[in-house]
């Protein structure tokens, strides 16, 4: 008998030494050697934090927090580390993302047929 476990913890130990992995290592390493960058990395994963609640709650963004997030986007988009960082995470979910397609191809192939009999 198979045990998928396994072979998902074999996945997770080789997307750590993928390229995407280790570019994003590299880039925490410095955002995390400069201050400047690591206090707006804690405001904005702080307001993503406020922004989840919210909309888990169905309730629509105030105002505030609105205004803060543009503030917040603003100096994200001006801070090299964190920009580098955002770029190199996204590279690492696209992958993460392929690899989930590549799980579950096999339960898409069989509602296909499904589909092909409407």
């Amino acid at each position: 008998m198979v045990n998928i476990y396994d072979s998902a913890n074999q996945v997770a130990e080789d997307l750590q030494k993928t390229p995407q992995f280790e570019a994003l290592k590299k880039s925490l390493e410095s955002l995390k050697n400069n201050p400047e960058s690591l206090k707006l990395y804690g405001e904005m994963d702080a307001l993503q934090k406020k922004v989840m609640a919210a909309q888990q709650a169905g309730q629509p963004l105030s105002d505030d927090i609105k205004k803060e997030y543009a503030e917040i986007n603003t100096k994200v988009s001006n801070n090299d580390d964190l920009k580098d960082m955002i770029s190199k995470e996204q590279a690492v979910f696209q992958l993460i993302n392929d690899v989930q397609n590549t799980f579950t191809k096999p339960l898409s192939d069989l509602y296909k047929d499904l589909e092909n009999k409407n």
